[in-house]
């Protein structure tokens, strides 16, 4: 039986965290004993322990750099890692990745991994003025990386790009989801009083700087004086929460705009299936869960063109890429959209045909078993 620690900063219930989850808890296990360690109070621990899966919380684990939390939770992985003599160690996220992967190698892990869900660089508004820290550090884990895997063909030439490590250290290995969620729509529907015949515009992210929540908003009341018709659900949470609010408010948009704050994954995956198109707005991805997740709901998807999303939405074909300072392009795609429903089911069943052929659950499991079992 191979011994695996998965380790990554936040507990919180992100898409980094999906994966981690789905993966830690679909390793087969007559092959490998999986532990998780993470940052305390999170979601993440919560659905972890119902699985069975045992879990390390460490609280002093921060998206912020802080040289005496770092200092507690590198010691403390170490400890860890030591005691329990795992035979793999595998990070993810900036942070877990940095220190999980020196503290493994200190305690003479042999198979050392990260997976980056998306470079902790490309965060240019939160942590620009430490752009050059991060690039540096990350050099310094992946001397002690087996593999380095990335998300996304975009996330490895990134990777490369800034020199992180040689080519050969890179491997791409795409997220995948199970998505068998049954809907009622007209249930729905009604809770919210939005008719059938009613097109909805939704987006699904964390309300926060990387996924602009304000230009959706801003591009729901465009919208909405060309096509009284369409309805729009914004699910996330997030510091911008009250932003948002504000501006639904200040703008009259209280039934045409749904606010519905966090939901849990099975509530998110409901509300997918009552929408008609899908809206991402991000300023920089790895490989969106939310995205496959609207694909495997059979959506059509507008988003920016940014990280691993041209490796989603082929355009034209399952939907379309903006730029992400081009809110005309923006309103111009989806009053597309709207005006042609023929092609919006066309496109919809390719983001279905697309899913289902390259971004199932059991497909990025295989691949990473096949990952822990190289020689």
């Amino acid at each position: 039986m191979v011994k695996v620690l998965h380790i990554i900063t936040l507990s919180e219930w992100g898409g980094a965290q999906r994966v981690f989850y789905d993966l830690v808890t679909n390793l087969p296990k007559d092959k490998f004993l999986v532990e998780a360690a993470c940052g305390s109070g999170g979601l993440l621990i919560k659905k972890l322990k119902e699985k069975g899966i045992k879990i390390y919380e460490i609280s002093s684990f921060r998206r912020e750099i802080s040289f005496l939390n770092d200092l507690k939770t590198l010691i403390s992985l170490y400890r860890l890692i030591k005691t329990e003599k795992y035979d793999i160690v595998h990070c993810h996220s900036t942070k877990a990745g940095i220190l999980g992967r020196i503290a493994a190698n200190l305690a003479g892990v042999k198979k050392n991994y990260f997976t980056a869900h998306g470079w902790g660089f490309y965060n240019i508004e939160e942590y620009g003025r430490i752009q050059k820290l991060q690039i540096f550090l990350e050099k310094i884990a992946a001397k002690f990386s087996t593999r380095i895997i990335c998300v996304s063909k975009k996330g490895r030439e990134d990777g490369i790009k800034r020199k992180i490590a040689p080519r050969n250290k890179f491997l791409v290995i795409r997220n995948g989801i199970n998505f068998d969620v049954k809907s009622n729509r007209a249930k729905i529907r009604k809770s919210l009083k939005i008719k059938i015949s009613e097109i909805v515009i939704g987006m699904i992210g964390r309300l926060a700087y990387p996924k602009d929540p304000l230009t959706f908003l801003k591009t729901a009341k465009e919208i909405r004086k060309i096509f009284p018709q369409t309805k729009f659900i914004l699910i996330g949470s997030g510091i911008f929460f009250k932003e948002c609010e504000n501006f639904i408010k200040e703008n009259k948009l209280k039934d045409t705009v749904f606010l519905l704050g966090e939901k849990n994954p099975q509530e998110t995956r409901q509300f997918l299936q009552e929408f008609d198109i899908f809206v991402l707005i991000s300023k920089f991805e790895g490989l969106p869960i939310t995205v496959i997740e609207a694909m495997f709901a059979g959506l059509p998807i507008v988003a920016t063109r940014v990280g691993g999303l041209k490796e989603l939405v082929q355009e034209g074909k399952n939907g379309f890429l903006v730029n992400l300072d081009k809110q005309t392009e923006l309103l111009k795609k989806i009053g597309y959209l709207i005006d042609n429903p023929t092609k919006r089911k066309k496109m919809a069943k390719k983001s279905l045909k697309i899913a289902k052929e390259n971004f199932t659950l059991d497909k990025m499991v295989k691949a990473y078993e096949k990952l822990y079992e190289e020689r």
